[in-house]
């Protein structure tokens, strides 16, 4: 409410309470007591208006009253209104300016904020720049720094290049004259010709490599065709039979005339030979001279790999090789040279040299390998020796074709043969009808910890084609303590040639194929068996002196130690019906126990 309003009803208030004073008060009342009321303190007046007339101008009194205060309502009212109206005007007008100052000041605000954003992002463009500058000139620097180091590191490189090129063509050379000194050595010991165009294979085991050339014609040259229309010859075929473990194969034509145009090489990796222990792959080197021009190529092979392409050249014409050497010529005695004519004598004592420290290092080589060979044949006899020990204990026969097994502990392994014709011969079909016959079926019960397992046939009665031994790990006997893997040796006599092979199984493992061998004809085994005869008799020196200078001229050493090992090998697997004295004169020395040579420690119970 209003102060105003206040006022007021305070005034009005105040004028009621004074009219009833008034009243009660007035000296000339009349006051009628009725029954229940009591006129003590009244004034007794009987002469003045009666309660009732006072009431009435009482009520008057109070309508003018209520009159007055109601036009006073009315112009309250309205002052009011007009006051409400202006003051509802002045606090709009207030809103409005407190609107529009708020207004100015969001806008002085925003204004205020859009300059310090821009400024800020001045700032920030400035230090952007500034930054990317100074990145700028750091990439530089260390651009620059780093082309340093990569001119400084590309001209180490280049120098390391340099010398390992320098090194490696100084190693090639070396090599290379080491190979021709080599290669000139097995040339000349085969009595192998040289010519302008020649093509020369060289390896370093007793395995048959077979060299191929096909002429510009397509004709090409190998060892079922050694003399070729084109005119090129084979003149060298080593290792038909295992003859040298330094063996060569030389394809020539005579001076200058072999045909212009493309050759292709071809090295055939045609026969292993087991027996000699040859290990693969078989590496090897390929010579070729094709018209003065040397090139040498590397490579290996092994049993079973497709044959070869090595190297192809190009020949050019014979009129073109004169004039490519005078071209040389010409080009060497501008350059303030001489064509050379004959060897210098630094350059023939450097050569010297050169071949006195290969002689030595073939020499050193060379007796490595027979003292590798003397032991491997050491211990090959030691095997022999002990097989033919279990063998006659157990009373095994046996034959130009024959197949044993032994191994160093209790458990059962069975020895299994697949003949030709696809049977199979094990301890289930011990005779079969290709002949074969397993007579030793070892430690069905755990008997021996030196057991064996033999296959053999009559003499002579083998059929020929392929033939397969598998060894198979049966059963493992625990109470023996017999350890695992199994370690085992399997000896194959394939029609008296020799084949030896070393193998480990445990329990579980699968069967096992350990080797494939093929058996000649009885005819064939028969024209090798004298031609071992004839090679025996000479190696004791039954032929004349003048037959043995000859071959001793024409045959390596390496040939003289195939002969001494046949020997050797041919003895310990003679047949039943050589006579005791024969078999007692070649007896072979006593050996340690196989277990010292396998490794096995096991003690019996």
């Amino acid at each position: 409410m209003q102060p105003t309003d206040y006022l007021l009803t305070f005034a009005l208030g105040g004028a009621f309470v004074m009219g009833l004073l008034f009243i009660v008060m007035r000296r000339e009342a009349q006051v009628n007591v009725q029954s229940g009321m009591s006129a003590e303190g009244l004034m007794q007046q009987h002469s003045g208006m009666g309660f009732g007339k006072a009431k009435k101008n009482l009520d008057r009194k109070l309508a003018a009253v209520q009159d007055i205060l109601r036009r006073q309502n009315h112009s309250d009212l309205g002052s009011a209104e007009e006051r409400f109206a202006q003051r509802r005007e002045e606090d709009r007008i207030a809103e409005e300016e407190a609107r529009r100052r708020r207004e100015e000041s969001d806008a002085q605000r925003e204004d205020d904020e859009e300059e310090e954003r821009h400024r800020r992002e001045l700032e920030m463009e400035r230090k952007a720049a500034e930054r990317a500058a100074e990145e700028a000139r750091l990439a530089s620097e260390r651009e620059s720094a780093r082309q340093l180091e990569l001119a400084s590191a590309e001209s180490d490189r280049l120098e390391e290049i340099d010398a390992a090129r320098e090194q490696e063509a100084l190693e090639s050379r070396e090599a290379a004259q080491r190979a021709m000194s080599e290669l000139q050595a097995r040339l000349e010991r085969e009595g192998a010709q040289s010519s302008d165009v020649q093509v020369s294979l060289m390896w370093n085991n007793y395995n048959d490599l077979d060299l191929h050339v096909v002429c510009p014609s397509g004709e090409r040259i190998h060892g079922g065709n050694k003399n070729s229309d084109c005119g090129g010859e084979l003149d060298v075929d080593a290792n038909v039979r295992a003859e040298t473990r330094k063996p060569v194969e030389n394809v020539f034509w005579e001076e200058g005339s072999a045909p212009a145009g493309k050759y292709q090489v071809y090295v055939h990796y045609y026969k292993k030979h087991n027996k000699r222990r040859s290990k693969d792959p078989t590496k090897f080197q390929l010579i070729v001279n094709a018209g003065s021009d040397l090139m040498e190529f590397n490579g290996d092979l092994s049993m079973g790999d497709p044959i070869m392409l090595v190297a192809e050249f190009v020949l050019p014409s014979l009129e073109e090789r004169a004039a490519r050497r005078r071209e040389l010529e010409q080009a060497l005695l501008s350059a303030g040279g001489e064509i050379p004519v004959e060897m210098s004598e630094q350059e023939e004592a450097r050569q010297a040299e050169l071949a006195a420290a290969e002689s030595q290092r073939l020499e050193e080589i060379e007796l490595a390998r027979e003292q590798e060979m003397l032991e491997s044949r050491e211990a090959a006899q030691r095997a022999m020796s002990e097989l033919q020990a279990r063998l006659e204990r157990e009373g095994a026969q046996s034959s130009d074709v024959q197949v044993s097994l032994m191994w160093n502990n209790y458990n059962d392994l069975d020895l299994h043969v697949v003949c030709p014709s696809g049977e199979r011969i094990h301890g289930g079909n011990k005779n079969s009808d290709c002949g074969g016959e397993l007579d030793v079926d070892a430690n069905v019960r755990a008997e021996t910890r030196k057991p064996v397992e033999n296959v053999f046939w009559e003499e002579g009665s083998a059929p020929a084609g392929k033939y397969q031994v598998y060894v198979h790990y049966y059963k493992k006997h625990n109470k023996r303590r017999s350890k695992d893997p199994t370690k085992f040796q399997l000896i194959v006599n394939a029609g008296n040639d020799l084949l030896e092979f070393s193998g480990e199984l445990s329990t579980g493992d699968p069967i096992m194929l350990v080797t494939e061998f093929d058996v000649p004809t009885a005819e064939e085994r028969e024209e090798r068996r004298r031609e071992l005869e004839r090679q025996i008799q000479e190696a004791k020196g039954g032929v004349s002196s003048q037959s043995a200078a000859h071959e001793e001229e024409k045959m390596p050493e390496e040939v003289e130690e195939k002969v001494a090992e046949e020997v050797e090998e041919k003895i310990p697997m003679a047949s039943e019906g050589e006579s005791k004295d024969e078999t007692t004169s070649h007896e072979l020395p006593g050996a340690p126990d196989l277990d010292s040579l396998m490794g096995d420690n096991d003690s019996e119970d």
